[in-house]
């Protein structure tokens, strides 16, 4: 039964770490099965994209160019999903509600289109939670290839079904035109959707402009744009001077209380965290004052050199995950084994796999608050020199070995190093 277990367990781990995998390998295949269909098609498709006059052409001799462009969208987004990325998630959720309503309506006999389509869409929503990355750099860059996607789909969709409007669109600057205001949702009215197939493709734009434009404009221009107007506002901010500080990683309630003990007591602090720059303003406002922060990966090297660990007394990682602190002790000491390094516990099953990486200070509060508890409720005294103790030596707190602390010492009064206030 055991090992039974542990395969279970080994074959559902493999399962979670993979099926981000198989969703886009999905995706990708759908796309790939659209791609092949038009490509063997009668007309020939890539004419569109070997225009040199767009007044001469007869637009209805292309046949499934949207259908065609709809295929090559799905693959392109199918890269993001790899990265597991949020925008891509929802972009493609939409491309395959669009390729279900063009199979549905104009492919009806193409069963395998829409069964596939259909079980796409399910894994996407199954798997939703393994989409959850939503760094600057990969949402800029899924938002931009949405927004050109989606411009290409609906100007050459407006060609396409041309005929079924009024007045006809047959120009691709009318085509753009008609795009742009659908999916703005203006809707000046002075085009009018008139088939059945012009007013199909008109709500899918519609329906897109509203999630993905909207959402992709905001992400690709929304931060250079907010970002302008805060140096215009605030002025260029004065790069801070990251020299003899102590650097905190993680905003625990134990990193937020070790901050603000040594701000009262005057030293520069830069705050190391994965929280997103939006939320800075939070994080300042729980400490009543303006804050050296730096978002991204605290083990990441490029991060802790940013942050100045060649010329600060101390790198303190307070998160509230164990085996981040274990990293970013290992990252600082790869770096520059001198810093002076302090690692939170948080769990004490965790205490000797931490131990391992060598921290200077090694600070578990919850197992030292519960000895002084069990303490106080057995009746024992407590004075400062038995509470130095129990915090120093007992092996449940500020763990140091006594040959380690010796070592220390000696190594402090030899090179002078500077303790860790």
């Amino acid at each position: 039964m055991s090992i039974l277990r542990q395969f279970w367990r080994r074959l559902v781990s493999v399962w979670v770490y993979i099926r981000h995998i198989l969703v886009a390998m999905v995706v990708f295949t759908n796309g790939a099965i659209i791609f092949l269909s038009v490509w063997g098609a009668s007309a020939n498709v890539l004419d569109v994209f070997n225009i040199k006059s767009f007044t001469g052409i007869n637009w209805s001799d292309v046949a499934n160019g949207p259908w065609f462009l709809l295929g090559i969208f799905l693959m392109l987004n199918a890269f993001g999903l790899l990265f597991r990325a949020r925008i891509a998630w929802a972009v493609s959720l939409i491309l395959l509600l669009i390729v279900l309503a063009f199979t549905w309506h104009f492919f009806p006999h193409i069963g395998k289109h829409f069964y596939w389509s259909a079980g796409a869409l399910v894994l996407l929503m199954v798997c939703s939670k393994d989409f959850n990355h939503s760094s600057a750099t990969a949402g800029g860059i899924a938002a931009l290839i949405s927004f050109i996607a989606l411009l290409f789909y609906s100007t050459y969709g407006a060609l396409y079904f041309g005929g079924g409007y009024h007045p006809p669109i047959h120009d691709l600057m009318t085509a753009f035109y008609f795009s742009m205001v659908t999916m703005t949702t203006v809707g000046y009215g002075d085009i009018i959707p008139m088939t059945e197939s012009a007013r199909l493709f008109t709500v899918s734009v519609i329906i897109a402009g509203i999630t993905v434009f909207a959402t992709s404009l905001t992400t690709v221009f929304g931060p250079l744009i907010w970002g302008g107007l805060n140096k215009l506002v605030k002025g260029t901010p004065k790069k801070m001077n990251r020299k003899n500080h102590y650097i905190v990683c993680g905003v625990s309630v134990l990193a937020l209380s070790t901050i603000s003990q040594l701000k009262r007591r005057n030293f520069d602090v830069t705050v190391l965290t994965a929280e997103d720059e939006e939320r800075f303003p939070q994080i300042e406002q729980r400490l009543g004052g303006k804050l050296d922060i730096l978002s991204g990966d605290c083990t990441d090297n490029t991060l802790l050199k940013t942050a100045g660990v060649d010329q600060c007394h101390a790198v303190l990682a307070l998160t509230d995950d164990d085996a981040t602190n274990a990293f970013i002790v290992l990252s600082v000491k790869e770096l520059n084994p001198d810093t002076r390094t302090v690692v939170a516990v948080n769990d004490a099953k965790n205490m000797s796999k931490v131990k391992q990486v060598k921290a200077d200070v090694l600070l578990s509060p919850q197992l030292f608050g519960s000895e002084v508890l069990a303490s106080i409720l057995s009746g024992e005294a407590l004075d400062n020199e038995k509470l130095l103790n129990m915090l120093l030596r007992s092996g449940q707190g500020l763990v140091k070995d006594k040959a380690d602390t010796s070592n220390n010492d000696e190594a402090n009064e030899s090179g002078g190093k500077n303790p860790v206030s």
